[in-house]
């Protein structure tokens, strides 16, 4: 098991470069995710308050910082329910670096297998309100070209806040063209799955998903895209479902909204957990709030959009979901007999439904 735990005494000086009037009460770990992550009780001279300590491991790429100036950006230009981030610490040898402080946000945070414990009712509004804040993340005019979005850093923070500004998010090798971003995509496609465990597909879902793209049509444009808006990346209000807090930002696309609907719906729903065997799928049910929930607070067109091609971005999903399927799967705990034989054959025939 990976340890995702740090020294005290490294919390407290990272703490102290960020806010060196603060004092660490009491820390604890996270009880999932993969990063290093600390939940504290802080004193301050204004008095107790709680935060959260994201921090990196030694075998992890260092992204943090990265998150906290997409956080900074978001919360300084949208209405969306992210952390504010207090200071972060881009590259000390000697701490678990790059690290981040930031509030906490009200709600409580699920596994992504969780659904069982939702009525009816949560589900909807946990998928409606998802819509509402999609919507809302898709009208920040961040990006101008489709691919991989970064943040241009402006110097090295070591305690301070990020920039704010807007234009420090960038593309990595933008693409001006959707439709050609999408077939560089699946040529990129191609070659991961020639050594994964299901390339026998590639030669019934690559010219599938080909042919899907020929008849993509419409007016595109470019998105600053969620993607994995899971019920781990997300706080939610315990009576209601709505979402209360969008959390973990390391990983974001420029792409158009119906492409971001298709794996939100994918992710929401628990992503490959429903392929288990005795596993229900929340899909029908999430995908309906989603999208009711965009067409409250979004353009109409985006839905019909996404109802129009969502057999292409769905295709696009399920060849994502096969590049990661054993890595999903061992994080989860998933032991690699039967079950997890089982779920490789719902993927095959769910894709091949698009075929």
């Amino acid at each position: 098991m990976t340890d995702r735990t740090i020294p005290h005494a490294q919390i407290t000086e990272l703490l102290a470069r960020i806010r060196p009037t603060w004092t660490v009460e009491s820390a604890t770990p996270a009880s999932d995710g993969s990063h290093v992550v600390y939940f504290l009780d802080v004193a301050t001279p204004n008095g107790p308050r709680e935060c959260v300590l994201k921090a990196t491991r030694p075998d992890q790429s260092p992204v943090c910082d990265d998150e906290a100036r997409v956080l900074a950006v978001l919360g300084a230009h949208t209405d969306l329910p992210v952390p504010a981030v207090f200071g972060a610490v881009d590259d000390d040898p000697d701490l678990p670096t790059p690290a981040f402080l930031a509030s906490v946000l009200p709600g409580a945070n699920h596994s992504r297998t969780a659904f069982p414990e939702f009525s009816p009712e949560a589900i909807r509004e946990l998928g409606r309100s998802t819509g509402r804040l999609l919507a809302e993340l898709h009208r920040f005019d961040a990006v101008d070209a489709y691919g991989f979005v970064g943040v241009d850093h402006d110097g090295s923070l070591d305690g301070g806040r990020p920039s704010a500004d807007p234009a420090s998010i960038t593309v990595h090798d933008p693409a001006d063209d959707w439709t050609g971003y999408l077939r560089g995509e699946i040529e990129r496609l191609d070659d991961a799955l020639a050594d994964a465990r299901f390339a026998d597909l590639r030669g019934e879902v690559l010219p599938a998903l080909d042919a899907a793209v020929d008849d993509l049509a419409g007016e595109f444009r470019p998105a600053l895209c969620r993607i994995d808006q899971s019920l781990d990346n997300s706080l939610v209000d315990p009576e209601s479902g709505a979402v209360t807090g969008l959390l973990d930002w390391e990983f974001a696309v420029a792409a158009t909204p119906a492409y971001d609907l298709a794996f939100v719906e994918h992710t929401l729903a628990g992503g490959h957990w429903p392929l288990l065997p005795d596993q229900p799928d929340y899909g029908e049910r999430v995908r309906e709030g989603l999208l009711a929930g965009y067409r409250e607070a979004g353009p109409n067109r985006v839905v019909e959009q996404f109802r129009r091609d969502r057999e292409c971005y769905a295709l696009l999903v399920e060849v994502h979901s096969m590049l990661n399927f054993d890595s999903w799967f061992d994080l989860r705990g998933v032991d690699s007999g039967g079950r997890r034989e089982a779920a490789a054959d719902a993927l095959r025939d769910r894709a091949r439904r698009y075929c």
